[in-house]
């Protein structure tokens, strides 16, 4: 038996069997950011009161986690984190990952910060009953509670048009 099987040889028995091999690569070392991700980023950030202070790929609070929150606010004495997604495909992965990363890292506020677009738009209208008890608080109270340098009520979906700086 051969210690290594070349992909192509593993695709060919898998098709033989019925079945689609596909393969996934992923980042390894730094994370990845793309420039639409960084520009919505950006348009988020400038909302926000200067009192608050922001990082960005902002690793977990769990020794040798390698998932990191796209940004964190930091106010007095309380911390609300950010996933940014600039074109959303399957919601509950999104809503799992997002699950999971709060309760390892403990953190009770997660703005969703979803680039406004007509396709995200649609996915968020069917996706509404099924976020709603994930992100309860308004998106509009959330941006209007952090342009003061206050925590939002709570978790929120924002809706963010990308604009130059």
């Amino acid at each position: 038996m051969p210690r290594y099987v070349p992909y192509e040889r593993l695709v060919l028995i898998a098709a033989a069997l019925g079945l689609d091999l596909p393969l996934r690569a992923f980042p390894s070392g730094e994370p990845v950011r793309d420039v639409a991700q960084l520009a919505l980023l950006a348009s988020f950030r400038r909302l926000l009161a200067a009192t608050l202070r922001w990082r960005t790929e902002v690793p977990l609070r769990v020794p040798g986690d390698r998932r990191a929150w796209d940004a964190v606010i930091d106010g007095s004495g309380w911390r609300v984190a950010v996933e940014a997604e600039t074109r959303l495909r399957d919601v509950q992965a999104l809503s799992r990952r997002i699950a999971l990363k709060q309760r390892d890292d403990r953190t009770d506020v997660v703005i969703l910060l979803v680039a406004d677009t007509r396709n995200n738009r649609h996915v968020l209208r069917l996706a509404t009953p099924d976020l709603a008890a994930t992100f309860p608080t308004s998106g509009r109270a959330s941006v209007h509670a952090l342009s003061e340098g206050r925590q939002p009520a709570g978790s929120a979906i924002v809706l963010q048009r990308v604009t130059d700086a």
